[in-house]
């Protein structure tokens, strides 16, 4: 059994989709946090404002990369504010995981990139690599997807 008793209780799951992939993710993702004791806040980033970000100590963002490299309709806003007011996110541990399809060379993870480089350079960590899914999500890829966000939760617990 994993020990993840030193993790905060609470993580935010940030989801920024076009389709709906990305959603299928972010609520397995969701759902296995949930069976390992977490208080899991899923929240759609066109509800999201980032102010809201340092009340929490753990998050998870799982967004596309939409068109010609963009974000979501639903995340557009949020990024947009996000690089704007750059809160201090210093207390934030997170992880983000990018949904694209490498057919689409050279768009394949930019949105995902640049949320990770904005919540850097408001002051977040980064507790594990960038988790790409290329197409689907399979069964397959929403295994990984939710073995990424296990893993987060360790760092999550090592770091506290």
């Amino acid at each position: 059994m994993l020990d993840l008793s030193s993790a905060r209780p609470d993580i935010l799951v940030l989801v920024g989709t076009q389709t709906g992939n990305s959603e299928i993710v972010a609520d397995a993702i969701a759902e296995h946090l949930g069976d390992l004791g977490f208080a899991v806040h899923l929240l759609d980033m066109a509800e999201a404002y980032p102010e809201m970000l340092a009340d929490y100590d753990q998050l998870l963002a799982v967004t596309c990369t939409w068109s010609d490299g963009t974000f979501p309709d639903n995340a557009v806003d949020f990024a947009d504010a996000l690089g704007a007011v750059q809160p201090d996110l210093s207390g934030v541990q997170f992880g983000v995981c990018g949904l694209g399809d490498r057919d689409y060379d050279p768009y394949y993870p930019p949105a995902a990139i640049r949320l990770v480089d904005l919540f850097k350079a408001c002051g977040a960590h980064e507790v594990r690599p960038l988790h790409d899914i290329d197409g689907g999500p399979s069964p397959v890829h929403i295994e990984g997807a939710v073995a990424w966000a296990v893993a987060c939760a360790e760092a999550f617990a090592a770091e506290t």
